[in-house]
């Protein structure tokens, strides 16, 4: 049978000190009580000794709430909490001796109506001890034991057969707080390893999640790597096999391919749902190109607010759809100068990229199974966005509207 008044194993003990410590009798209560002791008490014959008492009191319940407070800052290790326990009973021991001392220095010292206060005094001590120890137990005897055989044993040594009576009392009453303890110690540990597991059972499943995330987003990545940079080279090399393809151009593919390898691992890198940050990136990857093109970059991009959706997934995607559309600027329009542009609506946040170039016909690119325009569509569904291309008179027009709100999919 368990002992209630071992110490429990490290974790356990660990969360019934806090328990403790958070809760035990505060010595703002402490040194005024103390002092109303002493006035109410004092006499020619003990108040030294009262004055005495009270400064050694006030001292033990001083020590006592700067441990605890210290170690509920700074935390208790595994390896020394039951040593940490051990000393913190010792404390609540000299802590119960000092108010057992009230006993001894007054019950002859004043008369029959003030010992009841004395008693009606142990009463309360020990009923704060049930409310404040009862976590663990033997902090609760450590505390009220030598309290409770000091009164009982002045009481029982007296002459009178009402202070023995009141000893019995005394006596009982101690063993009827000490059954409550330990009933509710056994209350207080079960919550406690139901916390425990609880916390265990939440690790388990974040490290689960956890590990489920990086094995989707290593799919990811190789899937995109496959299916974008893959491709690319693939593609480059059978060109170059069968020497159809001129050497600027194969540069133009390679530079391409290693574009798209750096938006790839762009989009691994958080952007904590800032599209700022975002589009800062592909500017920095794109804008070397568009300068090797003799194309300008115009960069009109305002204040936007935070999408909670964009995580590195959504985050790609984006990088991809918008390097789509400067990619075709750079490749078939002849344009010199280019704006990107971004302005917010109540459901939307558009990035626009215009160009002064030739423009195209989208419905004839699109019959003609553009792929390029047919990626950015199909990006766009994935992410919950919409894409289109605005009529203009000179030129082409490119939006990306990305919902703020988590877009349904």
């Amino acid at each position: 049978m368990h002992n209630p008044f071992m110490l429990e194993q490290p974790p356990i003990l660990i969360q019934q000190l806090q328990l403790v410590m958070g809760n035990f009798r505060n010595t703002i209560v402490v040194i005024p009580v103390c002092f109303i002791i002493w006035f109410s008490l004092a006499n020619p014959q003990n108040n030294d000794h009262l004055v005495r008492w009270a400064v050694t009191a006030i001292f033990i319940n001083l020590l006592l709430q700067a441990y605890g407070w210290y170690y509920l800052k700074h935390g208790i290790r595994l390896e020394n909490v039951q040593s940490k326990a051990r000393f913190y009973a010792v404390l609540h021991g000299f802590d119960g001796i000092a108010w057992g001392l009230l006993s001894w220095l007054f019950i002859d010292t004043v008369t029959d109506n003030l010992i009841v206060i004395i008693i009606a005094l142990f009463a309360g001590i020990l009923g704060a001890g049930l409310a404040t120890l009862s976590a663990i137990p033997i902090l609760f005897v450590a505390f009220t034991l030598p309290h409770t055989l000091a009164i009982t044993t002045t009481l029982w040594l007296s002459d009178e057969s009402i202070y023995q009576s009141f000893a019995m009392i005394a006596a009982l009453y101690f063993i009827s707080l000490t059954g409550q303890v330990i009933n509710s110690s056994k209350i207080i540990k079960s919550s406690i390893i139901n916390k425990l597991e609880l916390e265990k059972s939440n690790n388990r499943l974040r490290e689960i999640e956890r590990s489920q995330t990086l094995q989707e987003e290593r799919q990811r990545i190789m899937q995109e790597m496959h299916d974008g940079l893959g491709s690319s080279l693939l593609s480059a090399l059978r060109v170059i096999e069968k020497g159809n393809m001129p050497t600027h151009e194969v540069a133009q593919v390679l530079k391409a391919c290693i574009d798209d390898l750096k938006l790839a691992i762009d989009s691994i890198e958080p952007v904590d749902e800032d599209l700022l940050l975002l589009l800062a990136t592909l500017r920095f990857r794109i804008g070397t190109r568009l300068e090797n093109s003799g194309i300008i970059l115009h960069w009109n991009v305002a204040d936007i607010p935070p999408l909670e959706w964009l995580t590195p997934g959504c985050s790609l995607h984006v990088l991809r759809i918008l390097q789509e559309a400067l990619t075709n600027i750079i490749k078939h329009s002849g344009a010199t100068e280019v704006s990107l542009s971004t302005h917010t609506t109540a459901t939307h946040i558009i990035v626009e990229i215009a160009d002064n170039g030739c423009g195209f016909d989208v419905s004839q690119a699109l019959a003609l199974n553009g792929r390029g325009l047919s990626n950015q569509l199909q990006r766009a569904t994935t992410i919950g966005a919409e894409v289109c291309w605005p009529n203009q008179q000179r030129g082409s027009s490119f939006q990306l509207m990305l919902p703020v709100q988590q877009p349904i999919v």
